[in-house]
């Protein structure tokens, strides 16, 4: 056993595992660092996963917190990766989780409301695919060239349709967020009360090998500080994500194994929601730094890549 409770699977008998696979029903597994890289598998994963699946009858799904693909889109990469996910409604994604939140919610009616999206283009393709209108995802909305802030909101802000029948802010990453976006999203959301506000992720920063990036939850805060209001969270460590399925009665927390390489983002989200966890090595964290740091969320599991499994199954 590792420091804070954490086991190492590579420390357990065949026995052991055995049993340990029987606990539970369901896999959610994590996407970037967990089983693939950018869209390269990581060896062994699918191996393992599709094992999970098709040899001992768990019901698998893909959990991500990534917004820039769609839905049909990561199940893509995950069948050209090697995964044998059933079909698309095996992929959990921010703006999949954003389209079923919005057709639940009382106050949005797809048929007169429409969307205003500070971020990419992959989440306004999600929505016009489920019948939902929306605009700004993936444009570049600069002030323009000469012009004052006091122009652009007395052009813009002034005319009625500048907030009427907007049902909804969605927030993600956005290479292209300005000055105009984010006073956009704050006019929407002042003037009507009852539009809902929506966030991919709250994924602070990305880190490469060589530079780290802002993440979609420092272009949020801004408007959120604006709009004094906060947004809701689509993607994991948010429980809101699992809502349909635990509803639904498909998924029982006690029953379900979450996959994932960052504690922060993917053990938290099995805390919040009450399924046991498997960090494994091959993301952003390694162990050593898991055990250093006692504020991280400790995982029930360790393994230092997915594929180690594949000797037990």
């Amino acid at each position: 056993m590792l420091e804070g409770g954490t086991i190492n699977m590579l420390d357990l008998s065949g026995e052991q595992v055995s049993e340990w696979l029987r606990s539970f029903d369901m896999v959610l597994s994590d996407g970037d660092g967990t089983i693939w890289q950018d869209d390269t598998a990581i060896e062994g994963a699918a191996a393992v996963l599709n094992a999970l699946q098709n040899q001992f009858g768990k019901r698998v799904y893909l959990i991500t917190n990534n917004g820039l693909k769609t839905r049909r889109e990561l199940f893509e990469r995950a069948q050209r990766l090697g995964f044998q996910v059933p079909n698309d409604q095996h992929i959990i994604s921010p703006t999949a989780t954003i389209v079923d939140h919005l057709k639940q919610l009382p106050d949005f009616d797809s048929t007169k409301h429409k969307v205003f999206v500070v971020g990419n283009a992959a989440i306004g393709r999600e929505l016009q695919a489920n019948g939902i209108d929306s605009y700004g995802a993936g444009e570049e909305e600069p002030l323009p060239m000469g012009e004052k802030w006091q122009d652009f909101a007395l052009r813009e802000f002034t005319k009625p349709e500048a907030a009427d029948n907007v049902g909804a802010v969605v927030v993600g990453w956005d290479e292209h967020f300005s000055y105009c976006k984010m006073a956009r999203a704050s006019h929407i959301l002042c003037r009507n009360g009852s539009s809902a506000f929506l966030v991919t992720n709250r994924d602070a920063v990305h880190k490469y090998p060589a530079l780290c990036i802002p993440g979609t939850a420092a272009f949020v805060a801004g408007i959120e500080a604006c709009a004094g209001r906060e947004a809701l969270e689509m993607g994991k460590p948010s429980p809101v994500v699992l809502e349909p399925l635990i509803q639904s009665g498909a998924l029982r927390p006690e029953r379900t194994l979450m996959i994932g390489d960052c504690p922060k983002i993917d053990i938290a989200f099995a805390r919040n929601c009450g399924m046991q966890s498997l960090l494994v090595g091959t993301g952003s964290y390694q162990l050593d730094i898991l055990q250093q740091n006692g504020s991280l969320p400790q995982p029930d599991l360790y393994l230092p890549r997915l594929g180690d499994l594949l000797q037990f199954l």
